[in-house]
């Protein structure tokens, strides 16, 4: 195991980091290793981001298992992984019923791959990421959705980036318990 959420909830806000710049620290909770994001719509550039530190938690080849919902429909649900830093990463976005894999390589997005994910609200999805070598895959409740390549980031850490732009809808979700464990 290379990563397990606190269940307990006593040092869970110690083991992930949220981005000063982008994180209100008051709209994030955790219970029994869930995150609980409540991200108030009051500008046109809302953000919920956090993150393990990447110097302390830096991974080559492993599985993320987590769980996710969505109580409203903000714009964007994002998991970084090999997450370097706000400028290096990998990720699976869920956006307007659409699941993308994108990466971020010294500062530039490429979309390198999307398909239809409708997601109902206030449903829970099993989400199960594994990146090995430079293979990435992603699952949704025990289903492969998305096979990926990419060699650009051999490691690194893991976020989860919630984004609204619309200045009305607040972003609610909810994350967790996280797992990491070793690929072979």
């Amino acid at each position: 195991m290379l990563f397990q959420a606190d269940l307990s909830g006593a040092c869970a806000d110690k083991q992930w980091t949220s981005h000063p710049e982008y994180q209100d620290i008051s709209e994030l909770t955790f219970e029994s290793g869930v995150m609980k994001f409540h991200v108030k719509a009051q500008t046109s550039d809302e953000w919920a981001y956090v993150y393990l530190d990447p110097v302390k938690y830096s991974w080559n080849n492993f599985s993320w298992q987590t769980k996710f919902r969505r109580l409203t429909n903000f714009q964007e649900y994002a998991f970084n992984f090999r997450y370097v830093d706000f400028d290096n990463r990998y990720r699976y976005r869920f956006e307007d019923d659409l699941l993308f894999f994108d990466s971020k390589i010294r500062g530039k997005w490429k979309a390198h791959a999307r398909m239809p994910f409708p997601m109902a609200l206030t449903a829970w999805y099993d989400l199960r990421i594994d990146a090995k070598k430079d293979r990435y895959r992603c699952y949704v409740n025990g289903m492969l959705m998305m096979e990926n390549r990419n060699a650009a980031i051999q490691r690194g850490s893991i976020s989860i980036i919630l984004w609204e732009i619309d200045q009305k809808t607040d972003a609610i979700a909810e994350v967790g318990p996280s797992v990491v464990r070793r690929l072979q």
